[in-house]
C-alpha cells in the first residue's frame, strides 16, 4: 500500500464500531456463563432476532425459494429460521471466543483418511473450503485431530472497512475464536500484493495442511454455472496446487444439532501437473461448483450465502416458491 492511500484511511467507520460494540459486549456476557448455558443463550438471541429483523428472514427465505421452487412454504420459512439459528450460534462462538473462553461445540471429522492418504505423499494438502455452516468448528475439528489449518484471509477480514480501528482492532477480536485453533493466518494485505505466497508455498513443502475458502473471486477468476447462473471464483487454490504439486481438497461443515456440527472431508480433486496450470485450474473450478451446488442443495439451510453472498441467484419465477 502506498503512503498516499495508507494517509487516506479513516481512523473509524460507524459499522465497526458496531461489530466491535457486539463482540465486546458478547465477551462479557460469555465471559459470565458457565458453558452449559449456550444453547437456552442461542434460543433467546434467535427469538430476538427473528422479532427484531424479520426482514432479514423474508429476505433468505426468498431467495431459497428460487432456488428451492418445489418446496412448500412452510419448509422454506422452517430451513430459513435454521439458517438464522446457525448464523446465531457462530456469532455466539465469536463472541465467547473474544472473550475469557472458547465455545466448545461437538465436532466430528469425516474422510480423515483421504486427508492422511495425501500426506502421505508429503506435498501439503489445500483444504478447499466451501461456507457451510460453521467456519470456526472446520478450524477447531481439524485442531482437534492434530491437524491445525494454516489459513488464508484477508488482512481486512473481520473489518467492515478499511478503517484503522477496524482492521487494527475489529479483526483480530472477530478472529479470536478461530484463531486459537490455526497453525497460521496468513494474510492477504489490503494492496493486494501477491508475497503471501511465498507463505503459502514454504508451508506446503513442510507438508501442511493449508485452508483457503473457494467462494471469493481473487486476481484471477473463472466462470462457472451454479443454479443456472454464472457466479465467479478465484483460481488461487488450483493453481498453487499445481505448482506445488499439493493434494486439493474440498471441505465444509454441516450442522447436525445445536452446537453439533460435522466437518466433512470430500475426495481429491485429481492435480493435473501434465496440463497448463489455467487450463487444470479451470476445471478445478467447474468441479468446485458442482460440489458446491450439490452440498447447498443437500443442506440448504447450512449455506452462508442467502444473506450475504453477491453471487447472482435465479429470479424468482411467477406461480413457483412460497410468497415471501
Amino acid at each position: 500500500m502506498s503512503i498516499g492511500s495508507e494517509q487516506q484511511r479513516a481512523l473509524v467507520s460507524g459499522p465497526d464500531l458496531t461489530r466491535f460494540a457486539a463482540l465486546a459486549g458478547g465477551a462479557l456476557l460469555s465471559s459470565a456463563l458457565p458453558r452449559r448455558c449456550d444453547p437456552a443463550v442461542a434460543r433467546w438471541l434467535f427469538r430476538l432476532y427473528r422479532r427484531t429483523f424479520p426482514a432479514d428472514l423474508d429476505q433468505v427465505a426468498s431467495r431459497m425459494s428460487r432456488v428451492l421452487p418445489k418446496a412448500a412454504p412452510a419448509q422454506i420459512a422452517a430451513l430459513a429460521e435454521s439458517h438464522a439459528e446457525m448464523r446465531i450460534e457462530e456469532a455466539w462462538g465469536r463472541m465467547c471466543g473474544a472473550g475469557l473462553r472458547a465455545g466448545q461445540p461437538e465436532i466430528e471429522i469425516e474422510g480423515m483418511e483421504r486427508l492422511n492418504r495425501a500426506l502421505r505423499r508429503g506435498r501439503g494438502a489445500i483444504l478447499w473450503s466451501m461456507r457451510l455452516s460453521s467456519s470456526i468448528a472446520i478450524k477447531q475439528g481439524f485442531h482437534r485431530v492434530g491437524k491445525p489449518l494454516a489459513h488464508l484471509s484477508s488482512e481486512k477480514h473481520g473489518s467492515l472497512s478499511n478503517s484503522r480501528f477496524g482492521i487494527g482492532v475489529v479483526a483480530p477480536l472477530y478472529c479470536r475464536a478461530e484463531s486459537a485453533y490455526l497453525a497460521g493466518r496468513i494474510k492477504i494485505p489490503l494492496d493486494g500484493s501477491p508475497r503471501y505466497l511465498v507463505q503459502l508455498k514454504e508451508l506446503l513443502r513442510q507438508n501442511a495442511c493449508v485452508s483457503i475458502f473457494g467462494e471469493h473471486q481473487g486476481r484471477q477468476n473463472a466462470e462457472a454455472t451454479v443454479f443456472g447462473e454464472i457466479w465467479r471464483f478465484g483460481l488461487g487454490a488450483p493453481s498453487l496446487a499445481w505448482s506445488e504439486d499439493a493434494a486439493l481438497l474440498t471441505v465444509y461443515a454441516t450442522r447436525t444439532g445445536p452446537f453439533r456440527y460435522r466437518v466433512v472431508i470430500d475426495e481429491e480433486i485429481p492435480v493435473a501437473t501434465s496440463q497448463p496450470r489455467k487450463r487444470f485450474a479451470r476445471a478445478a473450478v467447474q468441479e468446485f461448483a458442482g460440489r458446491l451446488e450439490r452440498r447447498i442443495l443437500e443442506r440448504p439451510d447450512d449455506w452462508q450465502g442467502w444473506l450475504y453472498s453477491t453471487f447472482p441467484l435465479p429470479e424468482a419465477t411467477e406461480g413457483e416458491g412460497p410468497a415471501c
